[in-house]
């Protein structure tokens, strides 16, 4: 069954971004270990979700002039309206009919990018089904929490660790 899956790197401290939104303290850590791992997690995907303040940090600080998920069905969920240069589907609605459409069509699993709004919400609906959270080891001190206003408690199953360079990546699903 594909699986809504959230993969994601955080710092020490829990922050995926900095305040102003920046995440220039990912870009700092140039291990090919990362990237190996990451490069195995995309070819179980096929679809992916993010918000438009991700899509931003996609194409104007990490990826610029260089889009790269041709290949993936992307869906933008944002209330404006933009101009569509890399064929991305910006789409305007509630994350569950987002989510149970990309299941529905989808032929891999989905990946849920973020931003931490999305991220929240999707978490909310119970949406999430498997969490791959790469810890960075940097220390914010302060900016976007990963799990920031939450109102429960989640039990999780850690199913597997992976020890990169610097980095550690932990595999959970639902407990």
């Amino acid at each position: 069954m594909k699986e809504l899956v959230l993969y994601i790197a955080q710092s020490l401290d829990g922050y995926i971004a900095r305040k102003d939104q920046s995440i220039d303290w990912l870009l700092e850590y140039d291990d090919p270990t990362v990237s190996e791992r990451y490069n195995q997690f995309i070819k179980q995907i096929d679809t992916i979700i993010m918000g438009y303040s991700t899509y931003r940090q996609l194409i104007e600080e990490l990826s610029v002039d260089n889009w790269p998920y041709n290949d993936l069905n992307v869906f933008v969920l944002t209330h404006r309206p933009l101009e569509n240069p890399y064929g991305v589907n910006f789409v305007h609605g509630d994350i569950v009919d987002i989510v149970e459409e990309s299941k529905r069509v989808a032929q891999k699993n989905i990946w849920l990018v973020g931003g931490a709004s999305i991220i929240e919400q999707s978490y909310k609906n119970g949406l999430i089904d498997r969490y791959y959270i790469t810890i960075i080891p940097s220390l914010l001190g302060d900016g976007i929490k990963l799990f920031d206003h939450l109102n429960d408690t989640k039990k999780l199953k850690q199913i597997n660790t992976y020890r990169m360079k610097d980095c550690i990546e932990i595999e959970y699903i639902n407990a």
